[in-house]
């Protein structure tokens, strides 16, 4: 059974996006929870304020389309912390 809890496990599902195996709206959002989980770490709060702003701000020009290009982007940059 995957976990969502750990660093690891965020590097693993940023490769998930990028590997097309997973929806880059749904990665996003788990990454964002491990990191609240991992007490806001440096390098998910990416993440974090992605998944917040992927609905609920369209107002001010946020959709899910318009932000898929910085998910992919930060993902990425996680998974390259792997390498």
């Amino acid at each position: 059974m995957k976990t969502f809890e750990t660093m690891e496990d965020a590097i693993r599902v940023a490769g998930e996006v990028l590997a097309g195996t997973m929806e880059p709206h749904l990665g996003c959002g788990l990454i964002g929870k491990i990191g609240e989980k991992l007490n806001h770490h440096p390098a998910l709060m990416e993440f974090v304020h992605l998944a917040h702003i992927q609905s609920g701000h369209e107002h001010l020009g946020y959709t899910k389309e318009s932000l898929l290009l910085d998910i992919m982007v930060a993902c990425r940059q996680l998974a390259a912390v792997q390498a």
